[in-house]
């Protein structure tokens, strides 16, 4: 059984994760206010670990690894996102994000 209530916004984006501690370079799949599918080689945490998603330079949710299946993993959002930036990472919606930054891993706040 599908447990979401949102719909998901298909995405292809590189984001900056920090799972378990440790710092990872990703793609995000999809995404809704409630979470969102990150795919990467050898992602860290097992289900239940805290993980931080940098979705934009100044915003960052919280939230846990709800499942991993290979190299993909769902993650729960502790506290939903506005859906106005659920929209914004939709793929038809691209260019208005070209000048966006994504922090590199080494980076730290």
């Amino acid at each position: 059984m599908d447990r979401r209530k949102e719909n998901r916004s298909q995405t292809r984006e590189t984001i900056r994760a920090t799972i378990a501690g440790a710092d990872t370079l990703c793609t995000m799949r999809n995404l809704s206010q409630s979470g969102c599918m990150i795919e990467g080689d050898a992602l860290p945490g097992d289900i239940g670990a805290a993980v931080t998603i940098q979705l934009m330079t100044d915003l960052a949710v919280s939230g846990e690894v709800a499942w991993q299946l290979g190299e993909s993993m769902g993650i729960f959002f502790f506290q939903p996102i506005p859906l106005s930036v659920v929209r914004s990472f939709a793929l038809d919606d691209w260019p208005l994000r070209s000048d966006w930054n994504v922090p590199s891993p080494s980076t730290s706040q």
